[in-house]
């Protein structure tokens, strides 16, 4: 990997990770350069401003957990409905083990902050969300299909209602600083998929 591009990912892991606890307004580009230990004229050849770089970590920070979710929603082997509950399980397990109940998504954290006052970082956040609901109406329409699911409800909206579930859960766990918000989502999506 080139110098360039190490400094970059550097500063995008590093800066996401600061948001991650202290939010955008909590966060600035110096604590970011800071803590990357680069230059803060460097952060100026990455990204234009501070909403540029969030845009650009969000997309960084989402892009292996986005493919490990479309991973396990395509693995041959395991009926949907086990995939579906699979992905979402090892989300919370990740949690879990982390015991950090705390962060949540970065991406829905930016959401909440800023979507409101600004559309960049809004759309991004959409389109984002909008992988994970894809993902999920395929495989929920592959389980349609096999005549095991009692849903008649259109694959789209109910990928919609469980991800838009999975994000509250994520949100009341920050606030209950503990699992079980997503220990309840589980259970829940469990009977849903039945």
């Amino acid at each position: 990997m080139k110098e360039k591009d190490t400094k970059k990912k550097t500063l995008l892991e590093t800066g996401s990770a600061l948001m991650l606890c202290k939010g955008y307004h909590g966060t600035g580009i110096q604590q970011i350069v800071d803590a990357a230990g680069v230059p803060k004229g460097s952060f100026y050849n990455y990204f234009k401003s501070k909403e540029d770089f969030v845009i650009a970590a969000m997309e960084h920070s989402s892009r292996d957990a986005i493919g490990a979710f479309e991973r396990v929603l395509t693995e041959g082997g395991l009926p949907p409905d086990q995939r579906i509950i699979t992905a979402f399980r090892r989300m919370i397990d990740a949690f879990v083990k982390q015991k950090d109940y705390t962060r949540g998504c970065f991406v829905g954290n930016m959401c909440q902050e800023m979507a409101d006052t600004n559309s960049s970082i809004a759309e991004k956040a959409e389109y984002l969300f909008r992988r994970y609901t894809s993902a999920l109406a395929r495989c929920l329409g592959e389980l349609q299909g096999t005549g095991k699911s009692r849903q008649a409800l259109d694959a789209d909206k109910l990928a919609e209602f469980i991800f838009n579930s999975w994000e509250g859960a994520m949100l009341r766990m920050k606030s209950s600083r503990n699992a079980q918000p997503l220990n309840a989502f589980i259970d829940t999506l469990k009977i849903l998929l039945s």
